[in-house]
C-alpha cells in the first residue's frame, strides 16, 4: 500500500522558504522507525539540502535504501543487544539499553553526517519524536561550542519530549528554541482519540494471547491528560471498573467530576482484585510505592501497560529486574518467562506477620508502547500521522523563516508568535476535506477539549 501524506505534501509544494535556507539548512528527523516516517523524510529531502533520519529501536523495522535522506537505525537480536544499520548496511554492534541505544544512533549521526556539514557553516533544524537529542547535542557542545549557534532549533511531537526539552535547560535561558506541537489542539482533542483507541485494541490481543479479556477487570489509569481522559472514554463501553490516579489535584477533580474514583494515593487496597495499569504519563508513573501496595494488596496478578511513547512508565520496575536496585524489601522474584511479547514474572512477598504470598506481574509489550510494539502493526494510520506531521512542518518552516526566534519553548496552541486556534482549525478543516471526512463530525472532536485543557498546556511551559 502507497503512503499517502496529501496535506503535508499539499504543504511542502507551498513552502515558502528563501534559497539560502534551502540550500545552508540540514534536516535531523528522529521518530519510529514506520513507514509513514520515512514519507515525512523523504518530503523533507525534496526541500532541504540533507535530512539524516534516526529511528529509534521500537520494532524490527529499518529505514529503505532512499536517496532523499541517510536513514539509522537499529534491531535488537537479543535481550540488549543492538545490530546498528546506517542506510541498510550493519555498521556496528552496540549493548545497552533502549534510551542509550537511541543516544548511540544519534551520536553516529552527528559524528559521521552533522557535525562535518555544522563545521562547514550549515545550519541545523531538528524534527523529533521523544525528546532523545539533547544530552547528545549537550555533550557534543562541550567538545565543539563553536555548533551551539547552529542549531536552528527542535520541533517536538510529544509531551514527554517536550519536559525533555524543557529540563534541558530554564525557562529563562534555552540554547536554542523549542517548538512543540504536544499541546496543539490537534493533538490534544484529535490525535488522542486515535491513540486511545490503539491501545485498547492492541492491550485486548494481548490479554487474549494470555488467556484472559479486558472485561472485569479493575483497571489503573495513571495520569488523566488528554491521552489516560481518552483512554477512560474508550473503556466506557467495556465491563470495567476504572479508577484514576494524577498527581495534579486539578485532573483528580477532572475524573471525579467524570464519575471516576482519583485517590491521593495509592494504598494495598487499590489491589484488592487483578488490576490492569495503564501509564499515561511519559514519564516514570508506576513508583516503588505502587509496587509494594500491589504486594501487600489482595490481587494475585497485575498487568502492566504502556501508553505513552517512550520505556519510561515502567523503569522503576525495569531497573529492579536488570539489578541497578534492589527490590523492596520481603520480594524475591522466582522464575520469568515471555509470552507473545508478553515478560511474565513470579515472585514470592513475605509480609511483616511472616506470611508468603505468590504474586504474578506481566510486563505486556516488555512495557515498551503497546500501540506499536508488535512487528508490522502501526500505531496509527497515515492519514492521521500526516495531520501531526503537517503541524510539525508548519513550525520547522517558521524556524527557517525566524531565525532569530527567543530560545525557549514555544507551544503550538498556545504561543501567540505562530498559533491559535484558527490556523489550526483551518489546517483540520482543509485535512478533513483532502481525506473526504464529514467536517460536521470532524469539528465537534476538535472542540471536545479536555476539561483542564489550559493547565495542561501551562504545566508544560
Amino acid at each position: 500500500m502507497s503512503i499517502e501524506m496529501r496535506l503535508l505534501e499539499d504543504l511542502a509544494g507551498q513552502a515558502d522558504l528563501c534559497d539560502e535556507a534551502l540550500r545552508n539548512t540540514i534536516v535531523l528527523h528522529i521518530n519510529h522507525c514506520m513507514d509513514n516516517s520515512f514519507e515525512f523524510s523523504r518530503i523533507l529531502g525534496s526541500l532541504f539540502r540533507t535530512v539524516i533520519f534516526v529511528g529509534a529501536p521500537y520494532n524490527e523495522n529499518i529505514p529503505p535504501e532512499d536517496p532523499s535522506f541517510i536513514g539509522y537505525s537499529a534491531v535488537e537480536s537479543e535481550e540488549g543487544t543492538y545490530t546498528i544499520y546506517r542506510n541498510c548496511r550493519k555498521d556496528e554492534t552496540f549493548q545497552g539499553y533502549f534510551s542509550d541505544c537511541v543516544h548511540k544512533l544519534i551520536r553516529i549521526a552527528f559524528e559521521k553526517d552533522i557535525l562535518p556539514s555544522l563545521l562547514n557553516g550549515n545550519r541545523l533544524l531538528i524534527f523529533e519524536d521523544g525528546g532523545y537529542h539533547y544530552d547528545v547535542v549537550r555533550e557534543l557542545v562541550e567538545d565543539y561550542p563553536q555548533i551551539r549557534n547552529k542549531i536552528l532549533g527542535v520541533v517536538e511531537q510529544t509531551t514527554s519530549g517536550t519536559v525533555k526539552g524543557r529540563r534541558s535547560g530554564t525557562k529563562e535561558a534555552y540554547s536554542y528554541p523549542q517548538l512543540s506541537v504536544a499541546r496543539s489542539a490537534v493533538k490534544m482533542n484529535i490525535e488522542s482519540i486515535f491513540i486511545a483507541e490503539r491501545v485498547i485494541e492492541e492491550l485486548a490481543l494481548y490479554l487474549y494471547s494470555i488467556n484472559t479479556f479486558l472485561d472485569f477487570h479493575h483497571i489503573l489509569l495513571i495520569g488523566y491528560g488528554v491521552i489516560g481522559r481518552k483512554i477512560a472514554e474508550t473503556l466506557a463501553v467495556r465491563n470495567v471498573d476504572i479508577q484514576v490516579y494524577d498527581t495534579e489535584p486539578a485532573i483528580r477533580e477532572v475524573a471525579c467530576e467524570d464519575g471516576y474514583k482519583a485517590p491521593e494515593i495509592i494504598t494495598p487496597e487499590t489491589f484488592s482484585s487483578d488490576t490492569i495499569v495503564i501509564g499515561n504519563t511519559g514519564c516514570a508513573s508506576f513508583s516503588e510505592e505502587m509496587l509494594s501496595a500491589f504486594f501487600e494488596g489482595d490481587a494475585e496478578k497485575i498487568y502492566l501497560v504502556s501508553s505513552s511513547s517512550q520505556e519510561e512508565e515502567f523503569i522503576i520496575f525495569l531497573s529492579m529486574l536488570r539489578g541497578d536496585r534492589s527490590f523492596p524489601e520481603g520480594i524475591v522474584l522466582r522464575e520469568q518467562t515471555s509470552f507473545e511479547g508478553t515478560d511474565v514474572y513470579q515472585f514470592l512477598f513475605t509480609d511483616t506477620d511472616g506470611k508468603q504470598k505468590k504474586k504474578e506481574i506481566y510486563l505486556i509489550a516488555k512495557g515498551r508502547p503497546v500501540n506499536f510494539f508488535r512487528q508490522d502493526v502501526i500505531s496509527l494510520t497515515n492519514c492521521v500521522i500526516d495531520l501531526v506531521f503537517s503541524e510539525m512542518f508548519y513550525l520547522g518552516i517558521w524556524l527557517c523563516n525566524h531565525p532569530d526566534m527567543e530560545k525557549k519553548l514555544h507551544l503550538l496552541g498556545k504561543d501567540s508568535a505562530f498559533s491559535g486556534e484558527t490556523h489550526e482549525k483551518e489546517l483540520f478543516k482543509k485535512w478533513l476535506s483532502i481525506y473526504h471526512l464529514s467536517e460536521q463530525a470532524g469539528m465537534a472532536a476538535f472542540s471536545n477539549r479536555h476539561p483542564a485543557a489550559d493547565l495542561l498546556r501551562e504545566m508544560l511551559v
